[in-house]
């Protein structure tokens, strides 16, 4: 590897990014604390609100998005901490706005007020919509609010027929398999009941092992259905990107297009079960199978995929990410030093020579 090369992996994971991957570490340690928790005190909700709501200051966009993921399924979670995150980008505060029970009617309307139409759509969509809000969100006279609306709620199940042929399918090839159950994927860690033993238990963990995305684990697959049911497709995208920790543009590229969309692969590897992974495909990329024999198919093909090879292509998307953002620091660093060059050849003044005596 060359020396620009090194230089370049230096800037990428240098000390221009330890600040930010740092707090990070540290939300990431609290929320998992306080996750781990089977009923959370007073105490203990005070003691994580005082510790994370200075961190997401200086938290990067991904990490308060997911932990707003996280405590969007929460009903104890810190008040303060919800309504900060609830009053952030609307990235941030969609699970909140959609899912919390934290956040009262008052709440609503005041975060409505402030932040307008985009926080006021994904507002529309909690189920039931609480009468005091209707004339408010209805003022706003926007055509996607009245849809909402108007519309019949949304249920996070797949069709029937899916449902059916799911179980044809394990009955005919897949008998020795165990169903994957969503919600098995991340055990919670033995309850912790007192403040003092969870913040001794801290420094033990590895924090670079820790990771808000391990704490998103049970609730990842409603949170990026609550994504793809969205009407903004960047939103989904986001969810995403956040999910496989790639980039944006990986995520759009891995969305793609029916059929040749690599969609089932990356939700496989987060560990959706086939009914979620169609719910998804059809909000995001439409209808895509409509036959009961061509769902058996999906279905088939989809439950074939290994997650040894569902991981691997992860590890692709995340080196060709790597490779990109190096070839771009690298191409940076040379026109940098082609400027400078060009510079110093264009300031670079003749020294006027003595004539021989």
């Amino acid at each position: 590897m060359t020396t620009d090369q090194f230089r370049a992996l230096e800037i990428l994971s240098g000390s221009g990014h330890s600040a930010h991957h740092k707090t990070d570490d540290l939300l990431a340690a609290a929320v998992a604390g306080f996750t781990s928790l089977t009923r959370p005190g007073r105490y203990e909700s005070q003691q994580f609100e005082d510790l994370a709501l200075p961190l997401l200051e200086t938290a990067t966009p991904r990490a308060r998005r997911q932990v707003s993921a996280i405590l969007a399924q929460h009903d104890v979670a810190p008040r303060k901490l919800v309504l900060a995150l609830a009053n952030d980008s609307i990235e941030v505060a969609a699970p909140l706005l959609l899912r919390s029970p934290v956040l009262t009617t008052a709440d609503l309307i005041d975060i409505t007020g402030q932040h307008g139409l985009s926080h006021a759509r994904i507002i529309a969509r909690r189920q039931p919509v609480d009468p005091l809000l209707l004339p408010i969100l209805e003022g706003f006279d926007d055509p996607l609010i009245s849809q909402t609306l108007t519309a019949e709620p949304v249920i996070n199940t797949a069709p029937a027929a899916v449902e059916n042929s799911i179980a044809e399918v394990q009955e005919a090839h897949y008998v020795s398999e165990a169903p994957v159950n969503k919600r098995v994927e991340s055990k919670p860690a033995a309850p912790i009941r007192t403040a003092p033993a969870a913040t001794q238990s801290l420094p033990a963990h590895n924090l670079s092992a820790l990771s808000l995305s391990s704490c998103l684990q049970p609730a990842r697959a409603e949170y990026l259905i609550d994504m793809a049911l969205l009407i903004d497709g960047n939103m989904f995208r986001t969810a995403l990107a956040d999910a496989l920790d790639v980039s944006y543009a990986r995520a759009e590229t891995i969305i793609g297009s029916w059929p040749n969309s690599q969609l089932p692969l990356a939700l496989k590897a987060i560990g959706l079960t086939a009914q979620d992974t169609y719910l998804i495909l059809t909000a995001v990329l439409g209808t895509i199978h409509g036959e009961r024999e061509q769902l058996r198919e999906f279905v088939h093909i989809y439950r074939s995929i290994s997650p040894e090879q569902a991981a691997a292509a992860v590890r692709r998307w995340k080196a060709d990410d790597m490779n990109e953002r190096l070839r771009n620091q690298l191409r940076d660093l040379a026109d940098n030093a082609s400027e400078n060059f060009t510079s110093a050849a264009n300031n670079d003044g003749t020294i006027p020579h003595r004539k021989a005596q």
